[in-house]
């Protein structure tokens, strides 16, 4: 039976999807073991934040944003939350099954909680970690490469923890997948909404905000609540048409008048992580 070139041009294409799709299958597969859900509980309410892992010599530390740990808001300079237990939910080794870790981010272990703007620093904490033997984790090492940290990623994938409104039970996880770009017109996207929104805004204050970019840039879509601390991982396209996927930032928070979300440098974040910041 003969084939029309049509025919094989379509069968080619359903075929290459297929393909492409099932390698972003496989691809997500992998990279969701890079971030891991945390817990906070105060009074009757449990904050749920991503959290990754991060080792340096012989030393593991649990890293996510200051906030999601100590409870302190760089963008409202306040206090939301004081836990003295953050809660790990980590995967057994040759399981299926998860546990949960309570881990010590008292004062005296973590210092005082400190109030501070995110226009003065990041929004970072990394804890040393003893982790249970049991405990099968992935190390964002594994994506960190300086070279591509000023490169434009194809894509930026973030998977982290969001929860749904309402009532959750106790240690409810759920991860999600969320995809999308970086916004080179992010600062002046929020720079016009300030405008609108905050006429009397002076140029000096937004010029103080816009100066965070030496330390976040914003992706989009936006992130809701639970993204916070997730390791964001950039796809990039090699020189030999390989796709490959590397450590590009991490999520600070969603930014509502605009849509889009906050994301931490993969360089400055690194610098933080080897202790030069």
């Amino acid at each position: 039976m003969k084939t029309s070139f049509f025919s094989g041009l379509v069968a080619i294409c359903l075929a290459s999807s297929f393909v492409g799709r099932a390698q972003a299958d496989v691809d997500s597969t992998v990279l969701a073991r890079y971030s891991y859900p945390i817990f906070a509980l105060y009074g009757q309410q449990q904050f749920t934040g991503t959290a990754f892992f991060y080792r340096s010599g012989d030393t593991t530390f649990l890293v996510s944003n200051y906030h999601a740990i100590k409870g302190m808001s760089p963008l409202k300079q306040s206090i939301t939350f004081n836990a003295d237990t953050l809660y790990l939910k980590y995967p057994v080794k040759n399981s299926e099954e998860t546990k949960l870790l309570s881990i010590d981010v008292s004062d005296d272990v973590t210092g005082e909680t400190e109030i501070f703007s995110m226009v003065d620093r990041i929004d970072l904490l990394k804890i040393p970690l003893l982790l249970p033997e049991d405990a099968e984790v992935h190390f964002i090492n594994d994506l960190i490469d300086p070279a591509y940290f000023d490169a434009v990623p194809e894509e930026v994938i973030v998977f982290g923890f969001p929860t749904q409104e309402g009532a959750v039970p106790a240690f409810y996880s759920r991860q999600q997948r969320l995809a999308g770009n970086v916004n080179l017109r992010g600062f002046a996207d929020y720079d016009a909404s300030l405008r609108v929104n905050f006429p009397n805004s002076s140029d000096s204050a937004r010029a103080i905000l816009g100066g965070t970019s030496r330390y976040y840039y914003f992706i989009k879509p936006y992130a809701a609540q639970g993204y916070s601390g997730a390791p964001v991982l950039g796809r990039f396209r090699t020189a030999e048409h390989q796709t490959v996927y590397r450590f590009v930032g991490v999520i600070f928070a969603g930014q509502p008048l605009t849509r889009q979300t906050w994301a931490i440098k993969g360089e400055v974040a690194w610098q933080y992580l080897k202790g030069m910041l």
